[in-house]
């Protein structure tokens, strides 16, 4: 077959059909990157599923999505003596464990069932960025490199390959940003309450809506006219889904207190109250010790986490015989943090600048997802001392893509060949991600 011509493969890309083709690509090189080694770390010789190793809070999801289906965990494992067909993980809603339960009871007790949810999940939070920064105002090409952004940031490749929640309240998160940008603050609403019933700090997304129409009208007060009303659609439909969903949830899978042993009754009220108890409880009032931080930190990659390291010279206790050596970090891709924190600081003197242009709503989305998310963990930890870890940054991250690549597109003249330039500097900084196991 003829090669195709370069200024046909011009052309092909320079129509509106090429960024969407890039993106399926991208998609699918992102979901095979993170399938790769999916059952990897195994005990020798690795015939069942208990010989798989868990890997970092997969030892809470995994083993109570277990206990929704039935299963005894193994002897020794949280929840083990958790009655079955409960939620013994109760301080957090149940529809991921329920996604990781319903994989397990099609699939069988393994790694593909444990992770499986987290690789689509991860595969729609990456097209939805490049829906996001389209409802923003980046061109097709600059959405394209945000997305790609996100499929190679470290710690979104980590938490889009193991079974735990955070990837699945940022795909729901990032759809709901990109339908209220688009004016259909129902549809946003509804998201944010099916991502909130994932995981709570979905509900974040609101205080961010909340200051892009703060900012919306400071830049242009026509534009924000009739904030009032999408707000407050966008809140109902949050808070009607959540409810009815967590009410629906509890009779699938009653919440149960493994720490009091004891029954939480049927009612999302009850749930919910539950879940703020058990957050309330989760301090540091000596400040962050092993792998927490402050939330302040994160956005200098302060105290990366070591998911798991597994050394077969020197096997750390319950990790002997397991192979293959894996040193497996999560932190966020330093070159996106090298252009993100000057892109905070010039994208708010745009905004303050009053630019009416697309750049100044880009810079504006950019700053309120950022701020929207990440100060509330600042508020916690500094009003009630509340525990915090760097992976918390995973909701984080869609505003910090949005600021890097609103200021690439002001930097360089070329906009459709930032995704080529910049991605080939954050994919040669994947140094924590084990596609190579290191010893």
């Amino acid at each position: 077959m003829a090669l195709m011509p370069t200024r046909s493969i011009r052309a092909l890309l320079a129509r509106d059909r090429g960024p969407l083709m890039l993106l399926a690509l991208l998609c699918a090189v992102s979901l095979a990157a993170r399938a790769a080694w999916l059952g990897a770390p195994c005990h020798s010789p690795c015939r069942a599923a208990s010989d798989h190793v868990l890997i970092f809070d997969e030892l809470y999801y995994v083993n109570a999505a277990r206990v929704i289906d039935g299963i005894h965990p193994p002897h020794g494992a949280p929840y083990a003596d958790s009655p079955l067909g409960t939620d013994p993980n109760s301080e957090h809603p149940q529809l991921a464990k329920l996604v990781i339960a319903g994989s397990i009871e099609l699939l069988g007790d393994g790694p593909l069932a444990w992770r499986l949810g987290s690789l689509v999940l991860g595969t729609v939070a990456i097209v939805g960025m490049f829906a996001l920064a389209r409802a923003a105002g980046l061109g097709r090409w600059g959405s394209l490199a945000a997305a790609g952004l996100m499929a190679a940031d470290n710690l979104i490749l980590v938490q889009g390959r193991i079974g735990t929640l955070d990837i699945y309240a940022l795909a729901a998160i990032v759809w709901a940003g990109a339908a209220y940008l688009r004016r259909r603050p129902v549809l946003a609403g509804a998201l944010i309450g099916v991502g909130a019933c994932m995981k709570l700090v979905a509900a974040y997304l609101l205080v961010v809506l909340v200051l892009v129409e703060v900012l919306r009208w400071l830049r242009l007060p026509a534009d924000a006219d009739g904030w009032p009303r999408r707000a407050a659609s966008c809140f109902a439909g949050a808070g009607a889904v959540f409810l009815g969903l967590l009410a629906v949830l509890d009779r699938l899978a009653r919440p149960y207190d493994d720490t009091a042993r004891a029954l939480i009754a049927r009612n999302p009220f009850a749930h919910l109250a539950h879940m703020a108890s058990y957050a309330a409880h989760q301090t540091s009032p000596s400040g962050p010790r092993g792998i927490a931080s402050y939330p302040w930190t994160w956005l200098v990659d302060y105290k990366p986490i070591t998911y798991l390291n597994v050394n077969p010279a020197r096997p750390s206790p319950g990790l002997y015989h397991v192979h293959p050596a894996v040193h497996f970090l999560g932190l966020i891709s330093p070159p996106i943090l090298l252009l993100a924190l000057p892109a905070i600081f010039l994208a708010g003197w745009s905004v303050v600048r009053g630019q009416g242009d697309r750049n100044a709503a880009v810079a504006a989305a950019g700053l309120a997802w950022t701020a929207g998310t990440l100060l509330p963990f600042v508020a916690l930890s500094l009003v009630l001392q509340r525990t915090s870890y760097l992976y918390y940054m995973v909701i984080v991250m869609p505003g910090l893509y949005l600021l890097s690549m609103w200021l690439l597109e002001r930097l360089l003249p070329h906009p459709r060949f930032v995704a080529l330039w910049w991605m080939g500097l954050v994919v040669a900084a994947v140094i924590a991600y084990p596609l190579t196991p290191l010893p």
